[in-house]
């Protein structure tokens, strides 16, 4: 059948079925990928589009897609120190985020999702961490180009799920978060959307 249109700005109520998304056409005027084809994600009811560019659940539940420029050093007293480039490669982002601290990352593993290869990780953020005393209040992760620009952290204890994917030569993060509130069935419920992930080709058609 017809895929939707793609997902645009704002935050609307979706319903449960298959979504779209164009993170290119979401670029809002910052270089970002020339190419990237479309992403096809089956959703439950009672989830959000956010800009266009990630889902959520309206509570524990995210789910966002980043082109990573440069990582926050540290989460918490980020502030005066410099950005980490990372470089272009999948293993490179990988290492790089693997060895930031506070952050108790699993060891990168190889991963195929939707077709494509990359590395998982998952990591946290420490669950009796008080952001206040943190730079300008906020839990840092990294800095994305194109249509997202930072990826801070929304809480103690979150958990994001991180698949580092190279989709058709270009590096593509999928980042599936819970709060630490989150029950078995909701993280159950997460990692099925995560693994409903298609990419399209640019007619749409899936590949």
């Amino acid at each position: 059948g017809r895929l939707p249109r793609p997902l645009g700005a704002g935050e609307q109520k979706l319903s449960a079925g298959v979504h779209v998304l164009d993170l290119v056409s979401r670029e809002q005027g910052r270089p970002g990928y020339a190419q990237l084809p479309r992403i096809a994600v089956t959703l439950p009811s009672g989830w959000f589009n956010y800009n266009g560019w990630a889902v959520n659940d309206g509570g524990p539940l995210g789910l966002a897609f980043w082109d990573v420029a440069q990582v926050y050093p540290t989460g918490c007293r980020w502030q005066g120190k410099p950005m980490i480039d990372p470089g272009r490669t999948v293993d490179g982002l990988a290492r790089v985020l693997a060895a930031r601290p506070l952050r108790h990352a699993s060891r990168p593993t190889d991963v195929v999702l939707a077709g494509f290869r990359g590395k998982y990780l998952r990591w946290s953020v420490p669950s009796k961490i008080n952001f206040s005393r943190c730079g300008q209040g906020y839990f840092e992760s990294w800095r994305g180009r194109g249509w997202a620009t930072d990826r801070w952290q929304q809480g103690p204890g979150q958990v994001d799920l991180l698949w580092i994917l190279d989709v058709e030569g270009h590096r593509l993060v999928i980042d599936a978060n819970y709060m630490p509130s989150a029950t078995r069935k909701q993280r159950d419920e997460l990692e099925r959307i995560v693994h409903s992930i298609k990419f399209l080709s640019p007619e749409g058609r899936r590949t």
